[in-house]
């Protein structure tokens, strides 16, 4: 399926753009799909090992509940003090940009039944007061829906981290096509058209004219078998392939080979949440650093493409969705005369130290994707559900 079919409401109508009633019907089926990716897991689960990379989902589905409540019940402007929330120490424990991650934890939270509660009840007054929301408003129902829909992605890579079941509601990633198309050069508005009357996220504030060159793009992303051919070359012992960053994490993780893989009697397998399979050789790559997407890049004799690149590639239907966030080779930066949103710890803190990811994956609510749509994450990481596309050097 390619994007162009994916992707179409980007170009034949406006961004994110939802009616009142289709507002309050998603925030009710975000709220669905949350319970429905945490409520089979038992209490010590709940919990999970305390490492970098996910949250207690205890502290989660809290916090989840508190965003919702902040920007849509509380929230007076930004030179006024929120209003009281709903439970006495919420800011205490669920304001994500004033509680270190370590220490989430050690909070003293409170019960899942009472944090079930809680977010039942925000829902509710949440609901209510968007019966009689005046239209610039509804901003932030929909902040809060889109931050719901992110947390979704969150609990479905976190089952993937600590080995939970698969959560019954994703998508099955798409077979690839291993073909390239060529793209030819243009000058295009990158980013949000200033007269978008729908959503649109600070990071993709405004558009702007960005030239790209000729390119030739893959269509879809590497694959499983293809990437096996790079392990089975002594890809993770060539220092040759990596960036001296990709050595330094080689050296720091001692990898040598995908975070989820294994070869047992001498078949690769992939761990896929709790159960381990074959891997499947025209199934989408998925679960890699960005460190690895450019060594096998190297080993290839391919590249990544740039941000630029991608959302052009993406918009003129050259590229097909694989159900994957995609590397790029651009890091996450600010669009000319940036300016943050209310919710100003969405993007501004992470510019610099960031990749750009585009895309989307088999766990991102439909809602959110479009050509246009910029995600951002440390390179480092590969327990997202991320892969990589690549371009031909010429």
């Amino acid at each position: 399926m390619q994007m162009a079919g994916r992707f179409a409401r980007l170009r034949t109508g406006s961004m994110r753009t939802l009616e009142r009633n289709e507002l309050q019907s998603a925030l009710r089926q975000a709220r669905q799909y949350t319970r429905a990716l945490v409520d089979d897991l038992d209490d010590d689960q709940w919990r999970v090992p305390r490492i970098a990379c996910v949250n207690p989902i205890l502290w989660e589905v809290g916090h989840v509940g508190w965003f919702m409540e902040h920007w849509c019940l509380r929230w007076r402007g930004n030179s006024r003090e929120p209003g009281a929330p709903m439970l006495e120490h919420a800011d205490r424990w669920y304001d994500s940009a004033r509680v270190a991650h370590d220490t989430r934890w050690e909070l003293g939270l409170p019960s899942r039944h009472d944090t079930l509660r809680y977010l039942d009840n925000v829902l509710d007054a949440t609901l209510e007061r968007l019966e009689h929301a005046d239209d610039p408003s509804l901003y932030f129902f929909q902040l809060a829906l889109y931050h719901e829909d992110m947390h979704g992605e969150a609990f479905a890579y976190t089952r993937q981290t600590c080995a939970y079941p698969a959560p019954l509601a994703l998508r099955p990633p798409a077979r690839a096509s291993r073909d390239d198309v060529r793209v030819a050069g243009a000058t295009f508005e990158r980013g949000a058209p200033r007269d978008s009357d729908g959503f649109v996220f600070d990071n993709e504030k405004w558009g702007h004219p960005a030239t790209v060159e000729p390119l030739t793009v893959r269509r879809s992303t590497v694959t499983e078998g293809e990437y096996s051919a790079f392990v089975d070359d002594g890809g993770y012992d060539r220092t040759e392939l990596w960036t001296a960053a990709g050595r330094a994490w080689l050296a720091d993780t001692g990898a040598t080979g995908p975070r989820y893989w294994r070869r047992p009697d001498g078949q690769w397998e992939a761990r896929r949440f709790d159960r381990w399979s074959p891997i499947t050789p025209d199934a989408p790559m998925v679960h890699v650093t960005r460190h690895e997407a450019e060594a096998w890049c190297r080993w290839a004799q391919r590249r990544l493409p740039t941000e630029s690149e991608w959302e052009y590639a993406a918009l003129s239907g050259a590229i097909e969705a694989d159900g994957v966030w995609e590397w790029t080779a651009s890091p996450f930066e600010p669009y000319p005369g940036f300016e943050p949103d209310p919710y100003a710890e969405y993007s501004a803190p992470w510019f610099g130290t960031h990749v750009s990811v585009r895309g989307g994956s088999t766990a991102t609510p439909q809602r959110l994707l479009h050509p246009k749509f910029r995600n951002f994450y440390l390179p480092e990481r590969h327990d997202i559900f991320v892969g990589f596309r690549t371009c031909a050097l010429a």
